[in-house]
């Protein structure tokens, strides 16, 4: 079955052109309704230390959303971690060996795309939707779309057009909707067909992304993810501030 998420961002036209919101109050408000409207009753979500994921569980726990995150704990800051877990009700944190991840891998083989099952994150995609599929969640809410769209990997600048200061006159840049968003997509998309999980993605939101188009220059580089930071600071979420690591299982 077709995402809607992703159909919708596909086939949105977006405004490039009038970077004028000088506060982040709009894109706020709307980052509120695009996690709201994809929550639900037993939903779930994989839980780091990074700004995407802080956000949307804070905001999921905030609002009394009844959800599970998963930890897959490797090289995530343990205590922004369990500062997080404390206001979670309902989580799991694991260690994932060797043989575990040999495991996925070794299942995963054959059924995804080759640069899929090259990223070591895919086998602890799929442990974490195996795991909820056998605890009887089937909708899993993504922070995809973050890194692509909010920073357009400014901390990798080998993967970013951008390289940490978005330009004065705006434009479709690659990662956008090509690049590292339609790869991981396509990751995420085709393990999750394994496990018969839909995937929710507040990120690609056309109403979020546009919101962030909006804003000017200055407020979109006046910090790493800007909006993301104003949220996590506003609302005391702990974070890593300035950390990308990539997720990593092993």
């Amino acid at each position: 079955m077709e995402n809607l998420d992703i159909k919708k961002f596909y086939e949105h036209k977006f405004d490039f052109d009038n970077q004028r919101k000088e506060t982040y109050d709009d894109w706020l408000n709307v980052f509120d309704k695009a996690i709201l409207k994809r929550a639900c009753n037993k939903c779930f979500m994989g839980l780091s230390s990074g700004y995407d994921s802080g956000a949307i569980s804070h905001k999921l726990a905030i609002n009394g959303i009844n959800f599970k995150v998963y930890t897959i704990f490797n090289n995530e800051n343990e205590d922004v971690i369990n500062k997080r877990l404390a206001y979670i009700h309902d989580y799991q944190v694991v260690k994932m060996s060797k043989e575990l991840w040999q495991k996925y891998y070794d299942f995963l083989k054959g059924k995804i795309n080759n640069v899929a099952l090259a990223d070591k994150a895919s086998m602890g995609v799929a442990y974490m939707f195996d795991t909820a599929k056998k605890e009887g969640r089937t909708i899993c809410i993504s922070g995809q779309g973050g890194d692509e769209i909010i920073s357009d990997y400014a901390l990798f600048p080998k993967q970013s057009t951008f390289k940490g200061k978005f330009p004065d006159k705006l434009y479709e840049w690659k990662n956008f909707k090509q690049g590292m968003q339609a790869e991981y997509l396509a990751e995420l998309e085709e393990i999750a067909a394994l496990y018969n999980i839909k995937i929710r993605y507040p990120f690609l939101d056309i109403d979020l992304v546009q919101e962030f188009l909006w804003l000017t220059p200055e407020l979109k580089n006046k910090n790493y993810k800007a909006p993301l930071y104003e949220y996590l600071t506003r609302c005391r979420v702990p974070y890593d501030k300035e950390i990308k690591k990539g997720f990593r299982p092993i």
